[in-house]
């Protein structure tokens, strides 16, 4: 006998309320037997008992009662995880199947539980909730012990401790403990501000994380199908299943048809399950769906599910940020050239002094033989030592990786505001790279609202609302009951809500508008057989009984039921051979399909009384007779904004690729709307089957010249993705459903939808896009572009301080036999810089420029030849301006210790501006003056370091050993920057990198 669904089943066989039973929980000698003639219903109706799990405590619901409270229920949480932990169908029978646990948990197969909120609120406080305590990444002080390992903050504390060591004698350069004591200061601040970036994005993260899951799910409650958000699932749900469904909690099937599951992450299996009613009705939390239909209870939810233990012990991960391997070599690799260069100075200092080169202020040598002393020499070399010592602190770039967590926590928070959640930073970097889009149609190209707006049915193309009476009927009749989807009427609403998939919901729609009632639909006739629909072979039927007799209704795409039809039903009920009508109907489809429709056909076969098929296999074959009932053109309109941004793609040397299940002519045509395609010659489009069937040499070789794959499964897109990364692209693809996650871990850059994707799919994806519109992922790309434009300004720019500082302490040493540095003033300089600087880089508007060249190259480096060259021309400029203007221009000597201060003073005032100056350049880009001054940030890091400089000289000269100049001196500085820029060669970086 066929199987019978859920909705029949409870109404033939009469469930017994949950109210009719005792409070009180029974023995097993107690527990009423259930009679051998209803065991044989069961068994037939394929009923058989479901598998139940329990639900956790949950600590975001402080008032839940401890586990294993029954809360009014007469099954207790740890009984019910038992029944799924061990899939034992002997523990499942102890209950009576799926229809004693629905009744232990006052649950009704047909109808689901009580809607109301005490009743939901019940069963959470005796169960728990659906959700799972987000396991606590790294704590804060971890941050900060991660932020200790960058090699520069070790250099800097040793450092550090050697120059403590070295003041000890007294004999070192008299800077007294400031030095000291603001490189310490500053390195923590350096260390306290990268912690707090990362531990808040790793919070903001998790927070999103938490949401990005809470995916919504349609469940029974009080008869209706609902959507919810998988977090309210509470135990004794009622949750349908089909194809491509995450299942949202632990539980037991009581309808199965044709369902296969994949259970690889709980179990590590690789096989596909066949599920049974009878011999393994238990799912759990976290499997997918990847056939057919089914039915189940909801008996476990939240931390008591299986899926809730493997979050529980999943490692942690530590995922490297963009550019850090590069960057962490670069700061190294900075840090050891400033110790080479202090080395040589001190070397070069000592060779000088014991060679007698080194004079006193009367012109005689600081060191003679035999008339020096020990302790005068020694008193020397400490102060050479320490000079390079605090040469090497004020010099090492410690600053460098605040500039790009500040530039990527900014440019991370920007995309979401965007619509657009990073869940894997490096993904930021790798966009950069990307040159084709592998896109889908459907919700990112199209609006995902669908409609009915063109109809054949009767042997004529008629209004979508005016059928004949008896064939209105007969297809409504196939809509109500061939369909996964619902129609609900809300209290006090005047249309109806529609539950199911885009396509499902038009149908529905359209059954409305021809008269449906959807509810007495369903139940005018029993359902004796569901066929799931099946992506391959698009359709899908249900078998009923109607009087007598029986009804298959089938469903799907229009040529496929087409090919199976041997009549046609006109307006007066009589059945007429289609031959003489089919190339009428195959040009109608043609016209649908070119113009961007997608086509679906109803169908359905009728049989007597008895001669039904009665196997499954029969069942699911379509049969090569059908009746057709109509064929209908389905619209899903283009987004308004979809053809300007893939227009901008292509200008930005991103090709987008459409990937697509529809008819060839329907997806050429959406293609067209969208801007992909240009024409309709048909030369770069190609079906998913003629992919297939190529060599791997031939997909690579074709691939590039194809930018529509119609009639595409999810194996072809994955191949697709293969071909175009082994000719050379670099790939970013979209996806929602669960099939789709083999593409996304293909792809170089994976993007998830966020609107009707699966769990599955988001937590595969890099980048989730919340609002499924394509112009969104124009804008990722955009934010990615500008990220990196910035990272490599700011690095150069700081590279640019320390050289600079470095440079000048070192020519100093070397040609005057001076010790200029004061390291206070650098330390402070330095701090500003750094975090000024990012933020003023960061909070620059998009440049317009950023889409109007191609992607960058995935060998090129983070900073280039040309842009290492630029570094050193402005270097030299900068130490020109600094060094040679206090002797030509002020005509400052050395010699004399006030005059020495003055000079040094002017010295590093005149570096300042050269520096302040150069940021105009590494900011400006394609901007003009006038425009770069309407920045509110960076006007602010401007006037920050001028302001700190202001009072280092005039107001701090003991601290820093610094003496005040006067209007003279501080114009000619102010001149020495500006010209210093006026000067600069061409912008190689930003003409470069942008």
């Amino acid at each position: 006998m066929l199987a019978l669904t859920s909705r029949r089943l409870t109404a033939d066989q009469g469930t017994v309320a949950a109210t009719d039973l005792p409070m009180c929980r029974f023995s097993d000698s107690e527990r009423p037997s259930k009679p051998e003639d209803q065991e044989t219903v069961d068994l037939e109706a394929g009923t058989n008992v479901p598998d139940g799990d329990s639900e956790a405590f949950v600590r975001e619901h402080p008032e839940t009662e401890p586990a294993n409270a029954t809360g009014g229920f007469e099954i207790g949480l740890d009984e019910l995880v038992q029944v799924v932990r061990d899939r034992d169908l002997q523990v499942l029978n102890h209950y009576d199947g799926v229809r004693g646990l629905s009744t232990l948990l006052k649950s009704d197969r047909e109808k689901g539980i009580d809607p109301l909120n005490d009743e939901i609120r019940q069963r959470r406080q005796a169960f728990g909730s659906n959700t799972y305590p987000c396991k606590r990444g790294n704590t804060f002080w971890s941050f900060i012990w991660k932020a200790t390992q960058f090699p520069p903050y070790r250099v800097i504390l040793i450092v550090v401790v050697i120059s403590s060591l070295l003041q000890i004698s007294g004999k070192a350069i008299s800077d007294g403990w400031y030095v000291k004591a603001c490189a310490i200061l500053a390195i923590v601040f350096y260390i306290i501000v990268t912690a707090i970036t990362e531990h808040k994005q790793s919070r903001q993260f998790e927070k999103l994380g938490e949401e990005m899951r809470n995916v919504p799910q349609e469940i029974i409650r009080g008869g209706r199908r609902v959507s919810v958000c998988s977090s309210d699932i509470v135990v004794g749900d009622i949750v349908p299943l089909k194809n491509g469904f995450q299942v949202p909690a632990d539980g037991v099937l009581f309808v199965a048809n044709s369902l296969k599951i994949d259970e690889q992450e709980l179990t590590g299996s690789h096989l596909i399950v066949q599920k049974d009613i009878l011999k393994d009705p238990f799912l759990l939390s976290g499997s997918k769906v990847i056939e057919g239909i089914g039915s189940m209870l909801v008996t476990s939810v939240g931390i008591n599910t299986e899926w809730g233990k493997k979050i529980e012990t999943q490692p942690e991960t530590d995922e490297e940020k963009p550019f850090q391997a590069y960057l962490k070599w670069l700061a190294i690799s900075a840090s050891l050239l400033v110790i080479w260069l202090a080395s040589v100075a001190c070397i070069v200092q000592l060779c000088r002094y014991f060679c007698g080169r080194t004079k006193k202020s009367d012109g005689t040598p600081m060191y003679m033989p035999g008339n020096t002393s020990f302790d005068e020499a020694m008193e020397f070399v400490i102060k050479s030592l320490s000079f390079g010592i605090e040469t090497i602190i004020v010099a090492v770039p410690v600053g460098l990786f605040i500039g790009v967590d500040l530039n990527l926590a900014y440019t991370t928070g920007k995309m979401m505001i965007d619509k657009a959640l990073v869940q894997k930073v490096s993904a930021c970097e790798r966009m950069v790279y990307v040159t084709t889009i592998l896109c889908h149609k459907t919700g990112i190209l199209t609006k995902n609202k669908m409609s009915v707006v063109d109809v054949w049915a009767g042997g004529i193309r008629m209004p979508v609302s005016q059928l004949p009476l008896i064939l209105n009927e007969l297809i409504i009749e196939g809509i109500a009951q061939n369909t996964n989807g619902s129609v609900v009427f809300e209290t006090g609403a005047t249309e109806p809500e529609m539950y199911g998939s885009p396509t499902e919901q038009a149908i529905l729609s359209w059954g409305n508008k021809l008269g449906m009632k959807f509810d007495e639909a369903r139940s005018g006739s029993p359902v004796l057989h569901v066929i799931p629909f099946n992506p391959k072979k698009k359709y899908g039927g249900v078998a009923l009984k109607v009087g007598t007799g029986h009804h298959v209704h089938w469903k799907g795409s229009a040529k496929v039921i087409l090919n199976s039809c041997k009549w046609y039903m006109d307006g007066a009920n009589n059945r007429i051979a289609i031959d003489e009508q089919k190339q009428e109907m195959k040009r109608i489809i043609k016209d649908m399909c070119m113009r961007g429709m997608r086509c679906a056909a109803l169908a359905y076969q009728s049989y007597e009384l008895g001669s039904l098929p009665t196997t499954d296999e029969e069942l699911s074959t379509l049969p090569q007779d059908l009746v057709l009932l109509a064929i209908i053109g389905i619209e899903d309109p283009c987004r308004s904004d979809t053809k300007n941004a893939v227009k901008l793609c292509n200008s930005g040397g991103v090709k987008v690729r459409m990937v697509t299940e529809d008819d060839v002519l329907t997806a050429q045509a959406i293609a067209k709307d969208c801007g992909i395609l240009e024409n309709l010659d048909g030369l770069d489009t190609m079906t998913g089957a003629q992919f297939r069937v190529l060599s791997d040499l031939d997909r690579k070789q074709s691939a590039p010249n194809i930018s529509v794959l119609a009639q595409a499964s999810p194996e072809d897109s994955f191949l697709f993705v293969e071909a175009l990364q082994g000719s050379g692209n670099v790939v970013a693809a979209t996806g929602m459903g669960i099939h789709d996650t083999m593409t996304l871990g293909a792809a170089n850059v994976s993007l998830a939808m966020g609107i009707g994707g699966t769990a599955a799919a988001k937590e595969n994806a890099d980048i989730i896009i919340l609002d499924n519109d394509f112009n969104t992922i124009v804008k990722v790309i955009q934010r990615c572009r500008f990220l990196y434009t910035n990272i490599p300004r700011y690095v150069l720019f700081r590279l640019k301080v320390s050289v600079s500082a470095v440079a000048n302490c070192v020519v100093e040493v070397v040609f005057y036999n001076a010790f200029p540095l004061y390291a206070v003033k650098f330390l402070l300089h330095n701090l500003i810089l750094d975090i000024f600087g990012p933020l003023a880089l960061a909070y620059k508007p998009l440049a317009r420029s950023l889409m109007e060249k191609p992607p960058v190259d995935i060998s090129e480096p983070l900073i280039t030849k040309k842009m290492w060259c630029k570094m050193v021309i402005q270097v030299i400029s900068i130490m020109r301006r600094a060094l040679l203007d206090s002797d030509s221009v002020m005509k400052l000597d050395h010699g004399h210790t006030d005059a020495e201060k003055v000079k040094n003073t002017f010295k590093f005032n005149c570096l300042v501006f050269c520096l302040v100056s150069n940021e105009f350049e590494i900011r400006n880009g394609d901007q003009t003056l006038i425009e770069v001054l309407k920045d509110n940030m960076f006007v602010l890091t401007i006037t920050a370091s001028i302001i700190v400089q202001i009072i280092l000289v005039e107001f701090l000269g003991n601290f820093n050993s610094a003496v005040r100049l006067d209007p003279e001196k501080w114009l000619i500085s102010f001149l020495a920057g500006t010209l210093d820029q006026a000067q600069s060669p061409k912008n190689l970086i930003c003409s470069h990198i942008i």
